[in-house]
């Protein structure tokens, strides 16, 4: 890693521990683990790159340890006398790593994949299952050995696994489709893994406009599946949003052994959304399923014996995707005490929820929801306008009725991979998704340039999308928060540095004159071009300049989505080289010239 490439991933890094807003420093709690034994719960603080431990019966902080990185997830296992707590370092050079729960003493550390978010172990303490975000893939590690022993390709940005009960199966999430956006049906997948075999079983579709799937859980005897995510009735026009015309909030519903999708359930009301779901869990008998929802700040409780047995009755299951009303008898909302919700488990009757903006957890008592207690995990200063912009990127409760944030289209405030008919530029033109970073720096807005900047951009989504009137010091602060958006460094770099193949790359994409219009600090000269792509009534129209900082990211490409991958880009959808000059060069200059421009 050369001199510049090494200072900027280490003020990455610093950014990533004191929570890059200003010199505050904020929790962040997420995700959580009880210990087997003690019963404590372990709680990430993730911007703070820290753990708190809490004891469940006094409901107080017992000790804080400084990690010294950026965690994503945390596990406990047990091997015979010996306990470890497992938990995984988010970063680029990702790392497993196993500390001695008691001593908090690190034992061990494993090199796994790029970004990892998420690690199961077996009950057997001999293997752990590692998903890695940015490199799409599943590091399988010998915990005897030490080491990553295979590597599994998954699909999108893989964020929760989840073991069956007899732990022959591990179901992975995949958060985001990977398809044109032009494909019917469009929607992310469930990856099944052997766990015998350490080979995938198949991949599950969800239903048409699944995306952001943030959890998936087993039910207690195996048989079924469960998944948080988004439902984007993206084919509508977005003329308004009552009674989840744009997004629903479900837990999609998987049969395991034929492995196929069955149905969704909708945590909505009728008249209210139940926005982005996240983690779930099961109640010790198996009867109940909880699922925290960030969006709306609350616990939703499903019955799910009662619901399963109406499942199975239905002729056709699917149908109770679209049914605000069916799971009206089978569940219910429970407010927490804090804002957004990522996690939950259970302990002596207790749930546990990690609010995310409050630095703390809600306590409920699961018999008894209405009594609810509220942990604070730390000292944290007053949010300052970033993160201030943050919370509100992520609140429904600024949305009519409550059925969405801007996150739910722009997850990580990127992209959700959909094509979604906006009413910036009329009606009957649906626009693929575009991702938030750099684009208070990039004027215009939108991809048809319909909006001169950001800022009018931002104002006409809270009128146009979440159909509410908000005051400009909120939007001033949406404003802030998207201008302190950072990217991640490209998975196709190779310790920090472009491959040969890419240098290969960057000499052609100065041949194929793609500098002419992507060039600069951003990568785009902010100007309108016809580079061939459109079609019907865009045939010749003008499009944006976007940047090409972190494409790699932001698949599929073009205004319509149509393009699942970049070398689709440079082939398929460039036969006039209006898109730069291509169409002479050979497979192998092609591929170097995508992965110059994925490195990016």
């Amino acid at each position: 890693m050369n001199l510049k490439l090494s200072i900027s991933y280490i003020i990455i890094v610093i950014l990533s521990l004191s929570v890059a807003y200003g010199q505050q420093q904020y929790l962040s709690p997420t995700r959580m683990a009880v210990h087997p034994v003690t019963n404590e719960v372990y709680v990430l603080l993730s911007t703070a790159g820290s753990i708190a431990k809490v004891c469940p019966v006094s409901e107080t902080v017992t000790n804080t340890y400084k990690l010294g990185f950026t965690p994503s997830d945390i596990c406990f296992s047990a091997s015979g006398n010996a306990m470890f707590l497992y938990v995984t370092e988010y970063a680029p050079n990702g790392k497993l790593h196993v500390f001695n729960p008691t001593t908090m003493k690190r034992v061990t550390s494993v090199n796994v994949g790029y970004y990892p978010s998420t690690v199961s172990v077996n009950k057997y303490a001999t293997r752990a299952y590692v998903a890695n975000r940015f490199s799409n893939d599943l590091s399988i590690v010998d915990l005897s050995r030490k080491k990553e022993i295979k590597r599994l390709p998954l699909i999108r940005e893989p964020k929760s696994l989840a073991l069956s009960p007899c732990g022959n199966v591990l179901a992975v999430a995949n958060s985001l489709p990977f398809q044109s956006a032009l494909d019917s049906p469009v929607s992310a997948r469930i990856t099944l893994i052997d766990t015998q075999t350490d080979n995938i079983i198949g991949h599950v579709p969800l239903s048409d406009g699944a995306h952001s799937v943030e959890d998936v859980c087993f039910s207690h005897n195996g048989e079924h599946l469960f998944a948080t995510h988004i439902f984007s009735r993206y084919y509508f026009p977005t003329t308004h949003t009552e009674r989840g015309w744009m997004n629903t909030n479900a837990v999609s519903v998987i049969d395991v052994a034929s492995r196929t999708y069955l149905t969704s359930l909708l945590l909505d009301d009728a008249y209210r959304g139940a926005a982005n779901p996240s983690g779930m869990t099961l109640s010790s008998d198996g009867d109940k399923l909880f699922i925290a929802t960030s969006g709306t700040h609350e616990l939703i409780q499903i019955s799910l014996l009662p619901t399963l047995e109406h499942i199975s009755a239905q002729v056709n299951p699917a149908d109770l995707a679209h049914d605000l009303m069916f799971m009206s008898d089978f569940k219910t909302r429970i407010p927490l005490l804090g804002k957004g919700a990522k996690n939950v488990v259970m302990q002596g009757g207790k749930l546990f929820v990690s609010d995310y903006f409050s630095g703390g957890l809600t306590v409920i008592n699961a018999h008894f929801p209405a009594h609810r207690r509220f942990i604070k995990l730390g000292d944290e200063p007053e949010p300052d306008l970033v993160r201030r912009g943050e919370q509100l990127f992520a609140d429904a409760e600024l949305c009519f009725q409550n059925w969405q944030s801007c996150l739910s289209c722009h997850p990580d405030a990127r992209a959700d991979g959909l094509n979604w008919d906006l009413l910036n530029d009329g009606i009957g033109n649906p626009k693929n998704t575009k991702s938030m970073l750099f684009a208070h720096a990039t004027p215009p807005s939108m991809i048809s340039g319909i909006r001169a900047d950001a800022e009018t951009a931002v104002r006409a989504g809270m009128r146009v999308i979440q159909f509410a009137e908000r005051s400009e010091e909120d939007a001033l602060a949406i404003d802030e928060y998207l201008k302190a958006l950072r990217p991640i460094p490209s998975p196709y770099l190779v310790k920090g540095k472009l491959s040969r193949n890419a240098k290969l790359g960057q000499t052609l994409y100065v041949r194929a004159l793609c500098h002419t219009c992507h060039g600069g600090e951003y990568l785009t000269d902010g100007k309108k071009y016809d580079v061939g792509t459109g079609i019907g009534e865009y045939v010749g129209f003008e499009f944006d300049t976007p940047t090409l900082r972190e494409i790699w990211r932001t698949a599929p490409y073009l205004y319509n989505g149509s393009a699942q991958t970049m070398k689709d880009v440079l082939t398929i959808f460039n036969k006039e080289d209006k898109h730069g000059v291509t169409t002479k060069m050979t497979d192998k200059e092609i591929d170097a010239l995508v992965e110059y421009i994925m490195s990016l």
